[in-house]
């Protein structure tokens, strides 16, 4: 559970379902997810792990970043995420 720090996952239930998240840190079985616009790093959403799917390999220096424990932003955040879904939708 501890290597899903710093991953791209969708969430799987919830009024958040389908929507991509960064962990930002593990909990025992739960996740602090963060999409950088409705869940700040100030307050990220707590989620059983269970309830989200990891979305593959994804490189991007936000990503090391927060693997490293550096400061970041919700900006930088946003970014990553945006950089996936162009990256998804190269894949398609």
């Amino acid at each position: 559970m501890a290597d899903a720090v710093a991953r791209i996952v969708r969430s799987l239930a919830g009024h958040d379902r389908g929507e991509l998240f960064c962990v930002l840190e593990t909990q025992g079985a739960y996740l602090l997810l963060c999409d950088g616009k409705r869940r700040k790093l100030a307050s990220p959403k707590r989620k059983k792990a269970v309830h989200t799917a990891p979305v593959g390999e994804f490189r991007h220096p936000v990503l090391d970043r927060i693997q490293a424990g550096d400061r970041i932003s919700n900006q930088d955040i946003r970014r990553a995420l945006a950089a996936f879904r162009v990256e998804e939708l190269r894949r398609v």
